[in-house]
């Protein structure tokens, strides 16, 4: 039998999340639709193929966006990582020169 926890097995979390909010939008549409559907059979194939597509759309949206999600937070850790590392190296530089300069020392004698 078919497990949705295989489907979402190797899935980012930020996906699946989508994907369960996507689930959980389209509830109450699936619900009116199946109603309508048991009232009206003649109506099975066409609603069928209709309700797939919009199913079909939606997913292609949610991966998208999922997508671009991560590649927004993928350059935003890279952005973050080099700022950290120049400032790992001002501060080098910073305690090198502070090192390297003489001091002048005074003595005071009591």
């Amino acid at each position: 039998m078919f497990e949705l926890e295989a489907l979402f097995l190797g899935l980012e979390p930020l996906t699946a999340l989508a994907i369960g909010v996507g689930a959980l939008l389209l509830a109450p549409l699936a619900s009116a639709t199946a109603s309508y559907v048991s009232q009206h059979p003649e109506m099975t194939s066409s609603v069928g193929e209709s309700v797939r597509g919009a199913a079909k759309q939606g997913l292609i949206f949610t991966f998208e966006a999922a997508e671009k999600t991560q590649g927004f937070f993928a350059e935003a850790s890279e952005c973050l990582q080099d700022l950290v590392a120049e400032a790992k190296s001002d501060l080098a530089n910073q305690k090198a020169q502070a090192d390297s300069e003489p001091r002048e020392v005074t003595i005071v004698a009591e």
